[in-house]
């Protein structure tokens, strides 16, 4: 835990730079001690369509999904943690926006096979 998902619009990022972004936000929770390395699981997920306040300016949102029972102020210093860290990029999307999303830890499962 946490699992990091980044989307953004597929023409904005070429593979690599999203890789690079998953790298930075990885290393920027790590960082911070909210988290163990070992915890944090990080994805991007390119989308086609969109619009942006009936626009077409690009924007990439980041989601932050952790068990429940962390308390607010954990919940806003992971959402800054995550955006300093892509402030340390050269993004050229209009906005950069993260949420922290609870999970129901009573329903929440887990199969490790090995």
């Amino acid at each position: 835990m946490p699992h990091i998902i980044v989307e953004y619009p597929e023409q904005l990022l070429e593979d690599a730079e999203a890789h690079a972004i998953l790298q930075v936000i990885h290393r920027s929770i790590a960082d911070s001690g909210l988290f163990h390395e070992s915890q944090i699981k990080t994805r991007a997920y390119p989308f086609r369509a969109f619009t942006n306040a009936g626009g077409s300016d690009a924007y990439i949102h980041i989601q932050a999904r952790i068990k429940s029972g962390r308390d607010a102020d954990n919940k806003k210093r992971l959402g800054e943690v995550i955006l300093s860290g892509i402030k340390t990029l050269n993004i050229q999307a209009s906005v950069v926006t993260a949420e922290v999303i609870d999970m129901d830890r009573d329903s929440y499962g887990k199969y490790a096979p090995n």
